[in-house]
């Protein structure tokens, strides 16, 4: 039976990299949980790690090597959907920022949910070392050895202030005993957005501003008479233009070019890792070749990544490390950046001529730039005429550290100490010059055009900027790890200081934090760990400045009791308990809230509070690991934290008419907020013959919180819902509920209108209009008639399935994520039509209009308007269901037998073909939005096709 259960555990240790790790608990979908076999294996926690049987708390961990198959150069984004817990929202897909920042760009992400109303972020350890700013985004998965989220207090209390959010713990790889091995790898992605915005063309523009136009009461043809209608649309005239500025600036693919060369080795006294890295991004946009320029605007994208990983031996107890890593990149953007660019696309109507004025006899002022007069940035000014932006990003990060072994003064016990150095600095080159704008003119028989304003065709103007951020920690540790008998220790205490300063802050920011855990173990299948951390900061008054926190967890593997020795069919059956404290500093920006503002005029501003302390949230979380035959693993974990200090504005029930600014008043630690979840998994792995394994699985988390209390004034009694944030879940979407008690929810002739008796309080509602509920029964539609609506834009659910095959040297798999229970307030471009001189999308091809509703016809938006009408306010229409579902990634891959690859002195050749973002389910109302970014003016996620091999010798 032994050898049995040997050889099971052996194949699940040599098919887990096929895997996406997504399980808690060790269980990180490397096929199942082999805790049999994988006794010795230690999971990464940041400070520390421990034997994967001693960990209590719920942690997730994922390899740098299912990272490698998201073909996308931001590494948080290969997380998506593959660690539980861990929840994100794209933003915006672009790779090119335009500008030095020290936010994660494009992204959101948390863990478990929210706790609090402030500082939502995780924290990111980087090698045992606090990173806190972005230069985790440039490191590629081949540098990475495993990424874990952390989750519980079990493992997030010794972290102090720092740790209420959640922690992302990345371990980079290290050299290995051996002879050096040196792998290349190259990637081609070809990039697509998965939602190319729709731009109606000319002939159904002038129709549905005509349509506007006459809903608003100026007539059938009020902004283009009858005979340009029919000219605009027969588009046979280069004087009736039908431009779709989309296809004319925009690239419909784009092109990412990646190559690493690694070499891994050493010997007893040294061990090495290295790692380059390549990428070229090519520029979504597309620009022209003019004549007289001087220059070549093109944006572009180089990064250059490197990492060196050097451990050294010295003698039997002294031991050191060296490690250094960094990113170059150096960055080309048009004078505007590409994200600003893309956003004006949609202010030009398919009717404008463009977009050069005509050259030639008879034209005077020939090939200068063209735009309407609501328009003062014209795209292809912005890219071909304002200049361009060079900037180059250098991103070091350096650690060093020694390791004294201290096992001639008692066995297990061994001390440390690291220093680490982290810089973030750009410096910029702008070149800027302005253009000439024009614009033709109302007569449409023939191609004119007036200047607009006074802007001129200007020379280049040189200047530069330079930013810089760095991040100093000192970090030392006192280590105890032994066994005696039956009972073993594993215990540790560190003291860390941060001094951290920002360019976007004058003053620099300072923390300390010291923590002690520990670790016992009896017969290696009972756990008791006990952490404190104990933490300051310099946002909180000397008295206040430092805060404990603690945390009791537990663990039983029942499976390695004597009375399951009959038991084979279970491998594996561990519960896990833990309580404890975490705690929070970060308030969205604000510095030193314990002192009074006054600036240098003697103006007084906030007030400060002297008693404020970092907010404390107490987690618990009750959990089980479940394995059966040795091919069916299942986890899950139940949760909940609970924030009674929570940081809020005391002015909350104080009236206006005292006289005192309200935003003056002190802050304090009044709040309440509670956030509960669960979290469950499984996955089942099996091994057919030598040639053929499979495996599948997935996960489903559960998560909500509720705002208890924030010191809110209640409104008066003839309001509807007199709290718009107690007991409600934060971000919570509040507008008009729609009465579709006739059907379609609008007001269809004008006897409806008028019987209804309606006073809406921000205009005058029409006839195609929404009709909205008035809930405080008074008849008239404000405030007062607001209602929660949805969700908010937090998923509270979030879930992954995946599944692969293994067949000799062919390699199969696939990741599908998605979230539901979210809701989107959708506004602005590709939603409102009346913004800019009107941008259409598909929800408004069958908008309302009477001759629609008499003849029973599809309606799916009320009518249209020029200007801001009754229906462009937060409303039951507007809110979105942003559910989806995603074929995230899939990729097959061949590795040829080793006769054919050592005909090139190869060990290993590796070919595959992946893809990201594939297909996409999900409810939106425009198939031309997607869900997660939710709006038409920034770019949608990628769709990216991806052909690699890998080269090992």
């Amino acid at each position: 039976m032994n050898n049995i259960k040997n050889k099971i555990s052996a194949y699940v240790m040599s098919v887990c990299l096929l895997v996406p790790a997504t399980a808690s608990l060790g269980q990180e979908v490397a096929f199942a949980e082999s805790q049999i076999s994988d006794k010795d294996e230690r999971i990464d926690l940041g400070y520390i790690s421990l034997p994967k049987r001693a960990v209590t708390g719920a942690v997730s961990r994922v390899f740098g090597t299912e990272l490698e198959k998201t073909p996308d150069a931001n590494l948080p984004r290969t997380f998506v959907g593959r660690l539980s817990g861990l929840t994100t929202q794209e933003r915006d897909t672009e790779l090119s920022r335009g500008a030095y920042t020290t936010e994660y760009p494009g992204m959101s992400w948390w863990i478990r949910g929210l706790s609090s109303i402030n500082g939502t972020t995780p924290m990111v350890i980087l090698d045992g070392v606090l990173c806190p700013n972005t230069n985790y985004v440039y490191i590629t998965p081949e540098e990475i050895e495993s990424v874990t989220v952390l989750k519980d207090a079990a493992v997030l209390s010794l972290y102090g202030i720092q740790g209420a959010n959640g922690v992302i713990s990345i371990k980079t790889k290290r050299g290995s005993i051996g002879r050096a091995n040196v792998t290349v790898t190259y990637d081609q992605s070809f990039q697509q957005m998965t939602r190319t915005p729709r731009f109606v063309n000319s002939g159904e523009y002038v129709n549905l501003r005509n349509q506007a136009g006459y809903n608003d009461g100026l007539g059938r043809y009020s902004q283009f008479s009858q005979w340009d209608t029919e000219q605009f649309q027969a588009g046979d005239s280069e004087l009736y233009p039908n431009n779709n500025w989309y296809d004319m600036f925009v690239r419909p693919l784009t092109l990412m070019s990646r190559a690493g060369v690694t070499v891994r080795g050493g010997n007893e006294k040294v061990q090495y890792f290295s790692n380059i890295n390549y990428l070229h991004q090519q520029s979504p946009f597309k620009t022209v070749e003019e004549p007289d320029r001087k220059y070549n605007p093109e944006p572009k994208n180089d990064w250059f990544n490197f990492r060196s990983n050097v451990d050294v031996k010295f003698n039997s107890y002294l031991s050191g490390f060296l490690r250094l890593a960094g990113n170059i990149k150096n960055e080309k953007t048009a004078g505007f950046g590409n994200l600003e660019i893309y956003s004006h696309l949609f202010a030009l109507p398919p009717t404008m001529y463009g977009p050069l004025t005509p050259s030639g006899e008879g034209y005077e002022n020939g090939g200068q730039v063209v735009t309407h007069e609501d328009e003062t940035y014209p795209v292809y000014g912005m890219l071909n005429r304002s200049g361009y932006v060079k900037s180059l990003s250098i991103n070091i990060t350096a650690q060093s550290g020694l390791n004294v072994d201290l096992s001639f003064l008692t066995k297990g016990l061994s001390i440390g100490g690291v220093m680490a150095y982290q810089t973030s600095t750009c410096n910029q080159t702008f070149t800027k010059q302005d253009f000439e704008r024009y614009i033709r003119t109302k007569d449409m028989n023939g191609l004119y055009f007036t200047q607009q304003g006074s802007a001129a065709n200007t020379p280049l103007v040189y200047s530069k900027a330079s930013a810089m951020d760095y991040n100093l920690n000192l970090y030392a540790n006192a280590n105890y790890s032994r066994v005696f008998g039956d009972h073993s220790i594993d215990a540790m205490g560190y003291i860390f200081y941060l001094n951290q300063e920002l360019q976007k802050s004058n003053m620099p920011y300072k923390r300390e934090s010291l923590g002690l855990t520990a670790t016992y173990g009896y017969k290696n299948r009972y756990f008791i760990k006990a952490d404190v951390g104990y933490s300051g900061s310099e946002q909180f008054h000397p008295d206040k400045r430092y805060i404990a926190t603690p945390a009791i967890s537990g663990a039983w593997i029942v499976s390695d009791e004597a009375f399951m020795n009959g038991a084979d069919w279970l491998s594996n059956l561990k519960l896990r308990a833990s309580y404890g404290i975490t705690a929070n500093d970060q308030f969205g920006g604000e510095r030193f809230l314990y002192l009074d503002y006054i600036d240098v005029n003697g103006n007084e501003g906030l007030k400060g509070n002297p008693n404020l302390t970092a907010e404390k949230m107490k987690k618990q979380n009750y959990g089980f690991d479940l394995g059966l035959f040795n091919e069916l693993t299942v986890s899950f974990d139940w949760y909940k934290s609970l924030c009674d200090n929570m940081l809020i504005n005391s002015a909350g029930t104080i009236p206006e008419y005292q006289g005192v600014s309200l935003g003056n008043y002190p802050r304090t630690n009044w709040g309440k907020m509670e956030n509960h979840g669960f979290e469950v998994e499984a996955m089942y792995a099996k091994r057919l013959n030598d040639d053929w394994s499979f495996y599948a699985g997935g996960s489903f988390s559960f998560n909500k919180n509720k705002v208890i209390s924030v010191n809110e004034s209640p409104y008066s009694a003839d309001y509807a819902y007199r709290y718009r944030t107690e007991g409600q879940t934060l971000g919570q979407i509040w507008g008009y509920l729609i009465d579709y008690s006739n059907g379609n929810g609008m007001f269809n002739f004008k006897e409806e209108l008028e019987a209804r008796g309606l006073t809406y309080a921000f205009g005058s509602p029409r006839v195609g209009d929404f009709i909205y509920q008035d809930l405080n029964g008074d008849n008239v539609i404000d405030e007062k008639d607001k209602a929660p609506i949805g969700y908010s834009n937090l998923p509270r659910q979030s879930y992954n399935f995946s599944a692969g095959f293994k067949y000799k040297g062919l390699e199969f798999s696939v990741l599908f994520q998605g979230v539901n229970k979210v809701s989107r307030l959708m506004s602005g471009t590709g939603v409102y039509e009346n913004i800019y001189q009107g941008v259409f999308n598909d929800i408004h091809q069958h908008a309302w209009t009477q001759e629609r509703w008499n003849n029973g016809e599809k309606i799916e938006y009320p009518a249209l308007s020029l200007n801001s009408s009754t229906n462009h306010h937060p409303n039951s229409f507007f809110v979105w269901d942003g559910s989806y579902l995603r074929l995230k990634n899939m990729e097959i891959a061949y590795t040829l037998p080793q006769h054919i690859s050592k005909k090139i002195n190869a060990e290993n050749i590796r070919f595959s073909l992946s893809g990201q973002n594939l297909l996409t389910f999900d409810k939106m109302r425009s198939k031309y939005i997607d869900p997660e970014v939710s709006g038409m003016s920034s770019f949608q996620p990628y769709r990216v096709y991806n052909i690699g091999v890998s080269l090992t010798f």
